[in-house]
This record gives structure tokens, C-alpha cells and sequence, in this order.
């Protein structure tokens, strides 16, 4: 993802005036609240410029960690919250995590849609092995941002779901929120 991507996200102008309707932060925010789910500890996939950080900090007093593919984006991730935030691929940081033993009440990402539809599969059950939840809010074939040239897999809801199920999470009343089996 290079600068062109996050300053004029999609056609729809920068994603850091843009961010809340396109990451899906205030759904998560607001289904875990009418949930009852508390989050203590969240890990992003994808941060980009580091907005949601902040929205996250504001609603649970949490800095969550992350990872972010883009060294354009990265740089811009306010000082108090890039430390925590590695310059990596998800690709590579779900699976070193799993390894680890680590473990996150929340992993939040809009970017699954950006891998190849081949590694989702143990992408998704290595993340199941990382959280309880999973936020993902995503484009599908039926709903998509039409401008987002950098998408890997646009698939029907159905195929996602499927993916999910395989992968050790069990869904829940809300199409974007996934509990880990595992």
C-alpha cells in the first residue's frame, strides 16, 4: 500500500478524515458494548495511520498492539501508539504470535480482503489462536468499496462465513464479529 492509497482512500479522499466509515471501529465499538464483551487487550491488523488507536484507547483505555504493511502509513502513527505498532506484513506477525503463545481478548482488521483467497484459510486458524474475538469488517462481492484496486479476495458473505467456521470461530449476532473456538 503506498501513499496514493491512504491519501485519497478509494476515490473518497484521505482515509484519515474517512476512517471511522470505512475501518468499521464504531461497529466493533458499539457490539461489543451491547455484547457485554469487555476488551482488555486488542491487537489491529492493519493500522494504517493509526486513528482507530486512538477511537480504541478512547472507548476501552487500552492501547492496543498491531502491525502495519506500509512504511507510508506507518510513519504517520502518532509516536505514542507506533511503538507498539510493528512495520510488518499480518502475514508474517499472526503466525510468529500463535507461536509465541500470545493471546488478545480483540483482533480488529478491515484487511483480510487483501490476502490471496489461498491463504486464508491457516491465515484465519492461526488468528483463532491468537483471540477470543474477531472484528472483521470487510468488503464482500455483494458490498465493496469499488475503488480499492489493492483487493486480493472479493468473495459473497457465504464464503467468508465458511472460511470462519473452518478456522475455530463460531459466529455471532453480528455478521463482523467471530468468537474463537480455540
Amino acid at each position: 500500500m503506498n501513499k496514493a492509497f491512504f491519501t485519497d482512500y478509494c476515490g473518497n479522499g484521505s482515509y484519515e478524515t474517512s476512517f471511522l466509515e470505512h475501518s468499521g471501529i464504531e461497529h466493533c465499538i458499539d457490539i461489543l458494548e451491547r455484547f457485554g464483551i469487555p476488551v482488555d487487550s486488542v491487537f489491529v491488523l492493519g493500522a494504517a495511520t493509526g486513528q482507530v488507536l486512538r477511537v480504541m484507547e478512547e472507548a476501552w483505555g487500552v492501547r492496543p498492539w498491531g502491525c502495519e504493511i506500509s512504511r507510508w502509513a506507518h510513519s504517520r502513527i502518532p509516536g505514542v501508539y507506533r511503538r507498539r505498532i510493528q512495520r510488518a506484513d499480518m502475514r508474517r506477525c499472526v503466525p510468529e504470535l500463535a507461536g509465541k503463545g500470545k493471546r488478545f481478548d480483540l483482533v480488529f482488521t478491515n484487511s483480510l480482503i487483501y490476502l490471496e483467497p489461498g491463504e486464508i484459510p491457516d491465515f484465519l486458524a492461526a488468528a483463532s489462536s491468537i483471540c477470543r474475538y474477531i472484528h472483521s469488517y470487510s468488503s464482500t462481492s455483494e458490498n465493496r468499496e469499488k475503488g480499492d484496486r489493492y483487493i486480493a479476495t472479493l468473495r459473497p458473505r457465504r464464503w467468508w462465513r465458511r472460511r470462519f467456521l473452518e478456522a475455530g470461530f463460531a459466529p455471532t449476532r453480528s455478521w463482523y464479529l467471530w468468537r474463537s473456538t480455540r
